[in-house]
């Protein structure tokens, strides 16, 4: 018991700000977080959406600071990283998938995304690492994906600006080593979370007949239902690893985490993502030809039931 009131003493004198914290692994993270006793600044892009948040930290009998900051907004972030410096920890967590084949996704859409997993991440790891160079001590946590390793099929842009945010994770590591400051990135694969439940997006041409790859969106969608979400692990997993990182000494530099990724990086140590790769085109196939089936029946029985009616109002 000592020990732990020690730990509570310890962390309590800690600021993390976190991003992103309206859903998902940011809200998670946020109440064990604060709950483990760090100084909690939990930010979402609406506060409007912080209902949710607010009802996880009563729950757990915790507080935390809730804040609104848009990670594609100069001003938020500068607003932020002032109102709350110094920091000891920043999580950047806040992100956006929009999925379609890349031929679906507008500019607009390929521009939002990479405006908010990475750029955002990038302005406000600048916005705050003065303080922390300074005070020769800090520690910055990217949420990275499994995506940024092995791609996500109809799912590029994403995959594309969490590869540049791992990217970038291990390049600053070098630069800030020498201030004490410490870079990590964590790179879950499936996990249920609203980005791919209640949240998910779909591209703005997802269903563009016109597009050679309709079919093949709906397969996606189909596989990843099926057959890909069913890996999936549970988002605490995720939740839990960050907190533990926000204080562990002399962390990794990455982390994956998740059943899914555990596969997907054996098979790239092994030499086997050209068979994991037609593994999963044969999948999307597979999904895309019962898809094709399902609308011919249905076709069918529209057609019968319009026959039908037909035939009742002519019929004597």
């Amino acid at each position: 018991m000592m020990g732990r009131k020690a730990d509570m003493r310890q962390t309590a004198s800690r600021r993390v700000l976190i991003t992103g914290c309206s859903s998902g692994f940011g809200l998670l993270t946020a109440v064990r977080a604060a709950k483990e006793g760090f100084d909690v600044v939990a930010t979402v892009r609406d506060l409007r959406r912080s209902e949710v948040l607010e009802h996880a930290l009563e729950a757990a009998g915790t507080k935390a600071t809730i804040d609104q900051m848009d990670v594609t907004d100069a001003g938020q972030i500068k607003r932020i990283a002032e109102k709350y410096s110094p920091l000891d920890v920043l999580v950047n967590n806040a992100g956006i998938l929009v999925t379609g084949s890349f031929l679906d996704l507008s500019d607009q859409e390929v521009r939002q995304i990479f405006e908010t997993n990475y750029f955002g991440a990038m302005a406000l790891t600048r916005a705050v690492a003065g303080p922390m160079l300074e005070r020769r001590q800090g520690r910055i946590i990217n949420v990275a994906s499994l995506a940024g390793i092995v791609g996500y099929p109809y799912n590029a842009a994403y995959a594309a600006s969490k590869h540049a945010l791992i990217g970038f994770s291990q390049s600053i590591r070098v630069e800030l080593a020498p201030f004490g400051v410490e870079v990590i990135s964590v790179e879950p694969g499936f996990h249920w979370t609203k980005i791919l439940c209640s949240n998910a997006r779909v591209s703005e041409h997802f269903y563009d007949r016109q597009n050679p790859l309709f079919e093949y969106n709906r397969g996606y969608l189909r596989a990843m239902t099926e057959e890909m979400l069913p890996w999936a692990s549970r988002p605490e997993t995720v939740a839990d690893c960050i907190v533990r990182l926000m204080s562990l000494p002399r962390p990794r530099g990455r982390y994956v985490i998740g059943r899914d990724a555990r596969v997907a990086m054996l098979c790239r140590w092994l030499g086997l993502m050209g068979w994991l790769e037609r593994f999963v085109v044969h999948r999307i196939d597979r999904a895309r030809r019962v898809e094709i089936a399902r609308e011919s029946r249905r076709k069918a029985g529209r057609r019968l039931q319009r026959q039908r009616r037909e035939e009742g109002v002519t019929t004597p």
